[in-house]
């Protein structure tokens, strides 16, 4: 409808300047009408500039449009109640869409505030900045939590922690790194976490600052309180009877030995068993202290692992033959599901092997009560993680209570008469150096401890 408006007032224009030009030739050259001639040459002038601004007035106002829309500004109006039905029909068509630009930039603008408000309610600090430093957002909890009121660029962190700013800068996608900060009076234990992402051609990071020290804190003060507990369960278990039995001796050695001993009678050799019969029971729970000691010291200065290429099939095999003979002996079913032979992970051969031997001797002994004990060791890449090798210790023994499942990797726990209870936290320690995790997962008829090691890269 448009175009067919501006195509009939083009044509009539164009009609209506043939006629004059024809006009003024046929009049000068056959008449002697010379001022009509010079009227019609300046109506012909006239009609050449109308129709030269009316094809331009289209250009300029398109022009203008664009550049408005090219600016945002979609406050510009075009007057859509024009006499002319061609252009009036252009303004409306203008004006309806920087009404809809308009609408969707107020959309924008809302979502902007309302995204904004909700990354300012976080706790949690928030950080992203270009491939340049130039911070994009910093929500309120970074700007409290580092002490600085306003953040143009990274850099400006410098007077903060340097560490901090190496580390938001190197840093790559889903990194972690732990920074200790000092802002102000305040110690802060920042866990950083770095998403990065490309947003309209330009890399971005997204990081996420959040202070772990009073829950850190928390956790280690709740730690050394187990520890404290057990510690203090062992040591009264060995001393209270030591000093009662110490007493015991003395009293019997003042009234049996020295007592009969000045009055000049003769030691009756039942007190003398008793007594040496004390000080044996005094030595054996001494040398069971010493032994709690010794294990506290080899708990504490665990040796760092000694990390090379191993396939993972052989180190199973190896254990499995290491053990084949003790779990025959306590007939009891060792199943062993080997990875790929190529499968190969970053370790130290001899921790890794007792991390095995420890929790496949501990599914021995849980499942010795079963009908058909049976413990099952499984490698496996889980599908989610092909870059993780997992290996399972499955027991179908009666599982673990409860009340006792998170206390087992503390040191010096245990529910065994013989037990030490360094064995599964000596494995936990192992794992963690070896950048691994242990889990446990129990219910009644199956136990499974779950170890998870990053795969050597092929």
């Amino acid at each position: 409808m448009v175009f067919r408006g501006f195509r009939l007032n083009l044509l009539l224009r164009l009609l209506l300047l043939v006629i004059v030009i024809v006009g003024f030739l046929v009049i000068l050259n056959r008449t002697d009408w010379y001022v009509t001639a010079f009227c019609l040459f300046l109506l012909a002038l006239f009609l050449i500039y109308d129709l030269v601004y009316f094809v331009e007035r289209t250009n300029r106002d398109i022009s203008s449009f664009l550049q408005a829309m090219l600016h945002s500004d979609f406050t510009q109006r075009f007057a859509s109640n024009n006499k002319n039905t061609s252009y009036q029909n252009l303004y409306q068509s203008f004006n309806a869409i920087s009404d809809a630009f308009m609408r969707i930039k107020a959309e924008q603008e809302a979502n902007y505030h309302y995204l904004q408000a909700i990354v300012e309610q976080v706790s949690v600090g928030i950080l992203t900045f270009d491939e340049h430093g130039n911070v994009l957002l910093a929500n309120q909890a970074v700007k409290e939590m580092l002490h600085v009121a306003y953040l143009q660029h990274v850099d400006a962190l410098h007077r903060v922690s340097p560490e901090l700013v190496q580390a938001l800068k190197n840093t790559g996608n889903n990194g972690k790194a732990l920074i200790t900060v000092q802002a102000g009076q305040n110690q802060l234990l920042l866990n950083v976490h770095v998403t990065e992402m490309i947003s309209q051609g330009h890399k971005l990071k997204i990081v996420t600052l959040q202070n772990i020290q009073s829950e850190l804190e928390e956790k280690e003060l709740q730690t050394w309180q187990k520890v404290i507990r057990v510690l203090t369960h062992e040591i009264m278990n060995s001393i209270t009877p030591v000093i009662s039995l110490t007493a015991t001796i003395s009293s019997l050695v003042q009234t049996d030995v020295v007592e009969k001993y000045k009055a000049g009678e003769e030691i009756e050799e039942e007190s003398l068993e008793d007594i040496q019969a004390g000080l044996q029971t005094i030595e054996r729970r001494s040398a069971g202290m010493l032994n709690f000691v010794q294990n506290y010291r080899r708990l504490m200065r665990l040796p760092a692992p000694e990390l090379r290429p191993l396939k993972v099939a052989e180190l199973l095999r190896s254990v499995h033959r290491l053990l084949e003979a003790d779990m025959q002996t306590h007939h009891v079913s060792l199943k062993m599901y080997l990875p790929d032979d190529k499968a190969a992970i970053m370790g130290d051969e001899e921790q890794l092997e007792q991390v095995l031997i420890n929790l496949i001797k501990n599914g021995m002994e849980a499942c010795q009560s079963s009908t058909t004990p049976c413990v099952e060791v499984v490698a496996y890449l889980p599908e989610q993680e092909r870059d993780k090798l997992r290996i399972d210790v499955v027991d179908n023994g009666p599982g673990i209570p409860e009340d006792v499942l998170d206390k087992i990797f503390i040191p010096f726990y245990t529910t065994k008469k013989q037990g030490s209870g360094i064995g599964l936290s000596l494995s936990k320690q192992v794992m963690q150096q070896h950048g691994g995790t242990i889990r446990v997962s129990t219910k009644p008829g199956e136990t499974v401890f779950t170890l998870q090691l990053k795969m050597l890269n092929s």
